[in-house]
């Protein structure tokens, strides 16, 4: 019996042991959205997979549907992020964002406009130093855009920061002005949708 493979692009939003060698990942697709999938001996000395299948990495990944979950099948680099996992800073920040999406996805769903904010997201990461002081508005303005995306808070009032390319230093200067009122709500959304 063949199965179907599914090529897509990936994001490892966060990975957990399963048995011996077999680890468990939360991948956030282009083409499928949220896939929770299985590769089989990924942990092994000679696994060909154990340094693609890195969390907070984008991947080409081969994907074939179980009776019960996802298989990897293989997968590829779809691009190097070597300028975030240099710094500490940026990296603390990019594995933050996963988190925040492996909190709020919820099952399946092609979702390209949220895969592309996380290209957003990484490639300001990637070209640019964020002065210490506007670290939280960068942190806090990805979870309002996410937020309002997934329709878990209004955005009424947002609309300077809701542009197609947001992650800029002088937005986030304006931001700043606002975040602390911007808290409250992002808080009241987490506690609402109970996530």
């Amino acid at each position: 019996m063949t199965h179907h493979i599914y090529h897509t692009r990936g994001l490892i939003l966060m990975s957990s042991l399963s048995g011996e060698s077999n680890r468990f990942y939360k991948i956030f697709t282009e083409e499928l959205g949220l896939v929770g999938a299985h590769a089989q001996a990924v942990r092994e000395g000679k696994s060909k997979l154990r340094y693609i299948l890195q969390d907070h990495s984008f991947v080409n990944v081969d994907l074939v549907r179980g009776k019960e979950m996802w298989r990897i099948v293989s997968a590829g680099a779809d691009r190097t992020i070597e300028s975030i996992k240099k710094d500490p800073t940026r990296t603390k920040l990019f594995a933050e964002f996963c988190a925040l999406l492996a909190r709020l996805l919820q099952g399946e769903g092609c979702d390209r406009e949220l895969f592309e904010e996380a290209e957003r997201v990484v490639t300001f990461l990637e070209k640019e130093r964020i002065k210490p002081e506007l670290i939280l508005s960068f942190e806090t303005l990805y979870t309002l855009r996410v937020l309002v995306h997934l329709g878990y808070l209004n955005s009424e009032g947002y609309d300077d920061f809701l542009v197609a390319d947001p992650y800029k230093s002088e937005i986030l200067q304006g931001f700043e002005k606002i975040r602390l009122t911007v808290l409250p709500q992002i808080n009241e959304a987490f506690n609402a949708s109970h996530l």
